[in-house]
Formats: C-alpha cells, structure tokens, sequence
C-alpha cells in the first residue's frame, strides 16, 4: 500500500468522522444510543444494487441501478465434459438427454445410494450448477435436492463422490436469486450453511474431504438477510464476527485466509442497513462500517478497499432512511466527499451516474414543507453531475429521471414543463429521453389536471412511438389512466375507456397489464355510472383471456381485482349478480391451483359470496354454498388458515340451510361445536353466530346436539373474554335445544342446568344468567317429555318465587302450562297418567292466572285424548275430558279446536262403536248448534259424517263461527 492510499483512506477516516459530529446534529441521540437498540424497525426491501461472492472473488449485480461486475461462477464450476452434457441436453432432440428427465434419473431411486459411477455425479454436479441459476423456487429446489443426493453418495463411502464448498455455495445463492419470500430464503439459506458446518464436523469423513463455509458462504449467508424485512442484525453481526474469529485463531493459515472478511462481505453487511426503510438507526449502522472499512483499508496487506460500490450503498441507506431533509443532506455531504477524494486521485471512489441519481432520488423523499429546498438540491446536483466526468454515461438518464421525479413529488408548479427542460438538458449529455422520462413528463401533465394538459399528455404518448421506435409500454398509459380516473367524471371516465381500447389495439407491450386493470375496475366498483357492474366483469374477463390464452404475464391477475368485482357485486340489484360472483370466485379458485400465487381467495371473500347466496334461498344456491363451505373446511385441514371459515361463515351456510333442510343444518352446526370444543382456546365467536348455532341445533330433536349446547355454554362461561356473549336470550337457546329431545337423559341434563344456576343465584352470585320464560318454557317441555311432571311443576314454583323477589318476567305465564300439557299429547308420552297430570296443570293454571285462556283447556283435552292404558283408564280419561270440556262451555270459552279435540277423545278412547257414534253425536250437534264445525271437527268425526251430515254439505250456519275454515 503506497503512502498516497494511505493518505486519503485516512483523509476518509477523519472525514466521515468529522461530518458525522456537524453535519447530523439533530440526530446525535439517536446514535449515541443506536448501541442499546435490540431490534431494527422492519421494512421491505428497496432495490438497493449489492456484491455478493463468487469463488473468484467476482462480484454479481443485485439491482441494475448499481454498475457492479455480474455473478458468473469461473468456468471451472462446469468442465468441459459438463459443458458437453449440458450442450446435449439444450438441443432438446433427445427426449431421454433432456435436462429434467437427466435430473428425475438422478434424483430417483433407479440409482441406489452409494452406486452412482463416475459419469452421473459429474452429471449431478452440473445439473446443481445449472439448476442454481434458473433464478426460481424450482432451481434452488433442484440444485439443493442434488447436493443431497451427491452427499449422500458420499456420506455411504463412494470414492468417487465429492461435495464440495463451491455446492453448497451455489445452492445458497440460489435461494438468494430465486425470488421467493424473504422468510422463505432465509430459512434456506441457513439451513445449507447449517448442514455445511455440522458435516465439516463429522469425523468419519477424511479432512481432505471436508466441505467447509469460505468467505462466499458467509456472504451468501449476509446477503440472505436483506431479502428479509425481519430484524436480523444480531445475526449478521455475529456472521461478522465469527468469521472474524476463524480468520484470527484457526490454525489453518490457508483456511483463515479463505475466510477473512473482504470488501464484499463489508458491502453486503451495509446492503443489509441499507434495505431497513425509515430507520436513521440502519442509515448511521451503514455509515459506521463505511468508517471501520476505512480503518481497516489502512492495515498493511488488507483486502478490505472502500470503493464507488461502498459509497452507493451507504447513499441508498440514508436515501431510505425516512429522516426528509436532513437525510437527504447527509447523503448529498458523502457525495461531496467523494468527488474531493476523487480529486485527491482515489480513482476507486469517483461518482458514478448511480451515485448521482441515488443523492438526487433521496429529496425525492422530503417533506412537502422542504420541498423548494429539495428542487434547489437536486437541480444543484444535476448541475454538478453535467460538469463532472461520467464514466458511465449509459446510466446518466437515472440522474434526469431522478430530478424529474423531484419536480413531480415536490408539486413543483408547471413541472410537466420543467420535465420537458430536462428532456431537453439531457442532449447535452449525449443521452436521449428514455421511457421512464416520458412517463415521468406524462404523469406530471396528466397531475396538472387541465384539459390542455391532457392533451399535451397525449402527444407526448404519440411522441414516444416515434423518438423511441417502438410502442411505449404500458406504464406510460397507466400515469394518464389513473390521472383521468380520479376527475371522477364521466368525460374523463370515457377518456380512459378510450386509451384502454388504445392499449388493446397497440398489442404488445402497450396492452392493458395488472394495473390497468385493477384501476379501472377499482374505478367502476365505486362508481354509480349505469352498467358499471357489466363493464367490470367484461374487463375481469379481458384480463384473464390476456393472462391464460395469450400469455401476457403483465396481466396476471390478483386478488385485489377479483375482490373489487365481488364487493361490487354484492351491492349490486342485478339478477345476474348471484351467478357471476359465484363464477368469479371460482375462477380466482382455478388461478390459485394454476400456481398463481397473486390470486388468494381468503376468509373474507368465501365469506362474501356465501352471505349474499344465503340471502337468496334456493336449492341452486344451497348446493353452492355447501361446496364453499367444505373448500373452505379442506383449507383448514391442509393448514392454510387464512381461507379456513369462521363463525361469519357458518352463520350464513346455517341461515340458508335452516330454511331449506333444517337437520343438514342442525348436523352442520354440531359438527363444528365439536370441533371449536376440541381446541384451546376457543375460535373466535360472535353473539349472532353463537345464536345461530344454537338456533339450529334446537330443530333436530338428537340429545347429542343438544349435548353440544350445554357443552359450549359452560365452556364460554368460564372464560372472562367470552362471557359477555351469554345473556338470557342465548340461555333460552340452549335449553330449547333439548324442547324435542324425549329421553332420560335430557331431562336429567335440563334438570341439572337449571338447578345448577339456580342454587349458584341463591347464594349471591349474581353475575350468574338465567333463562327468561321463554327459555323456561323448553326446560319444562323437555321434562315432561319424559313424564317428569312434578320436576316441571316444582320449577314453575321457582319461577313464581323468582318472580316476585328477582325478576316478574319470570312469573309462569299461560305458555308454560300449555308446554307441560303439549308434552303429553303425543304418541311416545302416552300414558294412563295423563288425565290426572292434565287435571293437576289445569288447577295450577287456575289458582295462578287471573284468566285461563281455552288453548290450556285444549291442550288438557288432548293430553287426555292419547291416554294409554286398560278400558277402564280410558274411560275415567273420557270422563275427565267431558268435565275439562264443561268448564269451557261454562266460561263460554271453547271454539272449533275444543269440540275437534274432545271428538277426537272420544274417537280414541271409546272401544265400542255405538258409544263411540252416541258421544260424537251429542258433541257435534251442540257444535253445530254453536257454529263452531271446523275442519279439525270434519276431519275427526271421519266415517260418521255420512251419517251427521247427510246430503255431505255442511251448511254454512254450522261453521259461521269456526277459527279453523
């Protein structure tokens, strides 16, 4: 190192050191505490250009706005003989040579371990290298999948098997071009790393074997954390250190040498600050290795230089820093220092175009109140960068585009015209406007807003076919496309149907791409334009007859566009709506199983178009909603939660269900009580939705349903977060669950439930919910469905205690008793009690109630009527029927119901016809004589109405007063 570079790195040294005290003064705090912070804010990565290792100590391009050498491996990593496989399988001729078919071979069991010859690990060797820069998933699948296979080759004693550092350091930096997600690669990438150093470490392998991380390994592994907007700067610092500590204590002197930190791993590190946005933290971080590359560029022998490169990444970093001005300020100060080293004969660190248009771009990102001071910087800056020496005049357009976007951000006035000065400028330069410029011009004359404006606009597009030879992209349409859109009016609205049409014709490049698209049909779902909801759907269609037949890539779809079309749709009044949102997101289902990974239907959607199909009840749209409904339940199952159902999904699948088939509905709802029970903790529920569920469960009448009722009641009850969903209402829910159910144990279950609350209540736990009557109501059915009827009548006595202590809504109203006496009357609660239960309800009823309406006295007689039993319980049941049946007509109270009901006794009970015909008789002629014959009496008098009413025409006076015509 001569004492002229000795010199100027410590001029660089003292000068970043010296900037650092006065330039940033506002931000002194934060550095000095910048050491106590654990984690840095995550943000995404920008397109920040950064170096990252090959073997030869070559350097590969992350972003083309950085002028690096490319990534190539040398040409050892593919020998000759590679080379000729590889050149045999490219000529496709061969079905059996081609590239996939020779990996699947290789990759397959057709070769046992450990007996692969010579010629396919040579061929597994290239088919890694080839496969590691398809820059995909499926290539950084592949080549890793390869490496396995060649280790396991190795790991069985086959000689002819080598895994070399070059392997693995290719498998990683596939992951790092693959393009997947930032999580996704990191994971990968130290998953190699791991593997590498842990079989370094194996001792059944012969040292001279070993494939142990070089300086590329720990750089692939640096360069990995900038893909992810996660917080890993505890991680790379250790990377740092550690490859520090091997350089320094491994008695390997040629592996320490192999490892030792070099310009490019300092480069990647602050690439990795330079990727957190908004963090003044990771902009001085970027800084601070600037400063110690400085320091260590000094040491004699060192293989750490500070370059152009190192400048532009700790540039980008304060240009993402989110400080405004004075970030801006601090990266327009390193540029300044730059151009005196370079006049100091640092030929390394001379400003490059990329340099200019990074410190240009960073006052892009200034405040609207500083925004004169950032025009006056950057056109300041373009003034410099047009007097100074540009060794790479090919990205000099940047720096225009760069002072353009400035003028355009900043709401500079007439700034479409000064756009037009720079295009202008750039002839100077020897450069000619290139598309970017005239998008730029175009945005600025399209923001302007003005009908000349616009048309100046759309010369500028005509302009662009001719100057540049070649139909502008769609970019430029879409700035003019947007601008017209937002005047929300619908001259402009036809103006951008018109240039979409423009695009079609154009083909091309020019077609409409993705955000075409998705502004115009974000356009018309908010719009009350008439046809809009048509417009939208033709355009969806448009979109994907471009994207699937043609092949256009920039049209791919996502989930933005469908959802706009299915929220659009769900507000539309348009018969046609129902179908074509279903279709909408069935086809948005096809884009996903195609791969499209921009295409996500998630909970919200599915819940969207099942809601407005269950508004709309028919056995079409059931069938609809059930596939949904079960696509949804198999994206559960396969993990994907976020289109997995929720509560607001089974509420409306239930709403639909339970007016179409009430038991599907009721199966449904218990299935996923049972399992929401079966988690911890519960899924999210709602009061509707719980509603909901208990609602259908109610219509089954299976104990295990209802089961299920109390199960998720007790269980809501325990937690803080979930009670407030319980109220009496929802009680009353529960317990109607078990209104139909006719067994032991419900009764037993009802009986406990009750009880349970109530003596919680009697001890002063007054949080505790109670049914109304409403839900006491079902309770007493269930209880006297299995003949529990003094159980029923003892908590009616509750009820009135309640009643008159806690709350009068709980006073026993006519409904319970009627729900006691329905009970009875049915087939399965037959029995010779009846009559005697029916008499003790009716007098609990008349001591209790101030007036007796005649449904309890109906309900009694037809408790009596399904009396089981001798001959002679049957007639003590008729007896009783006949005395319930005179009180009625003593209060003048019967109707239609009553003489149906008490015929229906009769006909029930009596085992011999001609008393049978003389008790029918005597009760229909004073039916008849009342005008009470109604259908109930016709249809219970059966065979005896030829002989009652003889020409088979009742007259109209024997009906003129029946509830039941």
């Amino acid at each position: 190192m001569n004492m002229r570079r000795s010199t100027g790195l410590q001029i660089i040294s003292r000068e970043l050191t010296r900037q650092r005290k006065s330039a940033l003064s506002p931000f002194c705090c934060l550095r000095n505490c910048r050491l106590a912070s654990s984690t840095l804010s995550a943000f995404t990565s920008t397109h920040i250009t950064v170096t990252s290792p090959s073997s030869s100590g070559a350097q590969y391009v992350h972003d083309p706005n950085v002028a690096l050498p490319n990534f190539n491996r040398r040409s050892s990593l593919l020998p000759k003989v590679s080379r000729s496989i590889a050149t045999n399988i490219s000529d496709g001729n061969d079905k059996a040579h081609s590239l996939h078919a020779n990996i699947h071979y290789i990759l397959s069991k057709k070769i046992p371990v450990g007996r692969m010859n010579a010629a396919n690990l040579q061929k597994a060797r290239t088919f890694l290298f080839i496969t590691s820069k398809w820059g995909n998933t499926q290539g950084a699948k592949l080549s890793e999948a390869l490496l396995e296979r060649m280790h396991q080759e190795q790991e069985t004693s086959n000689h002819e098997a080598t895994v070399d550092t070059e392997m693995y350091n290719a498998c990683m930096h596939a992951w790092n071009a693959s393009g997947a997600d930032g999580k996704e690669i990191v994971y990968n990438v130290e998953s190699i790393m791991a593997r590498m150093q842990e079989r370094c470490s194996d001792d059944t392998l012969e040292y001279s074997l070993m494939a142990r991380p070089d300086r590329t390994s720990y750089n692939c592994l640096l360069h990995s954390y900038s893909k992810w907007d996660e917080d890993s700067s505890f991680k790379v610092h250790a990377i740092l250190d550690e490859m520090n500590a091997i350089a320094q204590d491994s008695k390997d002197r040629d592996y320490a040498a192999k490892v030792r930190p070099d310009e490019i791993t300092y480069n990647t590190l602050m690439n990795y600050y330079a990727t957190r946005k908004n963090s003044h933290f990771a902009a001085q971080q970027a800084e601070d290795i600037l400063l110690r590359m400085s320091e260590l560029s000094q040491h004699p022998n060192s293989n750490v230089q500070i370059s152009s490169t190192s400048f532009n990444i700790v540039l980008k970093a304060w240009s993402n820093s989110g400080c405004g001005l004075e970030g801006a300020q601090r990266a327009k100060s390193l540029l300044h220092m730059m151009i005196k080293l370079h006049n100091q004969g640092h030929q390394n660190v001379e400003p490059t175009a990329v340099t200019f248009s990074t410190v240009i771009d960073a006052f892009t990102k200034v405040d609207q109140e500083n925004s004169s001071m950032a025009v006056e910087n950057a056109m300041e800056l373009l003034d410099l960068m047009e007097a100074s020496s540009i060794t790479d005049p090919e990205h000099v357009n940047s720096c225009y585009n760069a002072a353009a976007n400035v003028l355009i951000k900043m709401g500079v006035e007439n700034s479409g015209d000064r756009v037009i000065q720079l295009m202008r400028r750039m002839k100077n330069m020897d450069a000619l406007p290139d598309e970017k410029m005239y998008t730029r011009c175009i945005e600025a004359y399209a923001k302007a807003g003005s009908e000349e404006a616009f048309n100046v606009a759309f010369e500028l597009i005509d302009e662009m076919k001719d100057q540049l030879h070649r139909n502008p992209s769609s970019v430029a349409f879409n700035s003019l496309i947007d601008a017209l859109l937002k005047k929300q009016t619908t001259q402009s609205f036809e103006m951008a149907e018109n240039l979409i049409k423009k695009m079609e014709s154009l083909g091309g490049d020019s077609r409409p791409d993705i955000v075409s698209y998705s502004m115009i049909i974000s356009a018309l779902s908010r719009s009350s334009f008439k046809g809009s909801e048509q417009k939208a759907v033709d355009y969806l269609r448009s979109m994907l007859r471009s994207f699937n037949n043609d092949h256009y890539s920039n049209a791919k779809p996502t989930s933005f566009v469908f959802n706009s079309i299915i929220a659009m749709l769900d507000r539309s009044s348009e018969e046609w709506a129902n179908d074509v949102m279903y279709k909408t997101l069935m086809s948005m289902e096809n884009q996903q199983r195609q791969g499209n990974t921009s295409v996500i239907p998630d909970t919200i959607t599915y819940n969207t178009v099942i809601a407005r199909l269950s508004k709309r009840p028919s056995k079409e749209n059931a069938k609809k909603v059930m596939k949904l409904l079960t696509q949804m339940e198999r994206n559960e199952e396969a993990g994907n939660f976020d289109s997995s159902p929720d509560i607001i999904t089974y509420t409306s699948v239930l709403k639909i269900q339970e007016k179409l088939d009430p038991n599907r509905a009721a199966d449904i709802a218990s299935c996923y009580l049972q399992r929401s029970l079966a988690k911890s903790p519960l899924p999210p529920l709602d009061r509707v939705g719980l509603r909901t569920l208990l609602m259908a469960l109610s219509k089954s009448g299976k104990i295990e349903y209802a089961l299920n009722a109390i199960n998720i009641w007790e269980r809501l009850e325990v937690s803080s977060k979930t009670i407030k969903l319980l109220d009496s209402d929802t009680c009353n829910l529960v317990l109607l669950a078990f209104r139909k159910v006719k067994t032991e144990q419900s009764a037993d279950t009802v009986l406990s439930f009750l009880t349970e609350r109530l003596k919680r209540f009697s001890n002063g736990d007054k949080s505790v919910v109670l049914p109304t009557v409403v839900g006491m109501s079902s309770a007493l059915t269930a209880l006297s469905n299995s003949g529990r009827i003094n159980d029923a009548l003892s908590i009616m006595e509750i009820m009135k205690t309640l009643s008159k202590n806690v709350d009068s809504k709980l006073k026993p109203d006519s409904g319970c008793y009627i729900s006691i006496l329905t009970a009875l009357s049915s087939e399965q609660s037959s029995s010779k009690n009846n009559p005697l239960y029916a008499e003790k309800v009716l007098k609990k009823a008349k001591e209790e109630l101030e007036v007796v309406p005649i449904s309890i006295f109906n309900a009694a007689i037809n408790a009596c009527a399904w009396t089981s039993g001798d001959q002679n319980e049957k007639r003590r049941a008729i007896q009783i029927a006949f005395e319930i049946f005179d009180q009625t007509r003593e209060g003048t109270s019967h109707d239609a119901i009553t003489f149906g009901l008490m015929i229906k006794a009769c006909m029930k009970l009596s085992s011999d016809d001609d008393m049978r015909f003389k008790l029918v008789q005597r009760l229909f002629q004073v039916c008849a004589k009342n005008g009470l014959v109604g259908n109930m009496v016709i249809r219970e008098i059966g065979d005896f109405k030829r002989r009652l009413v003889p020409d088979g025409t009742v007259p109209q006076r024997w009906k003129m007063h029946a509830n039941d015509k």
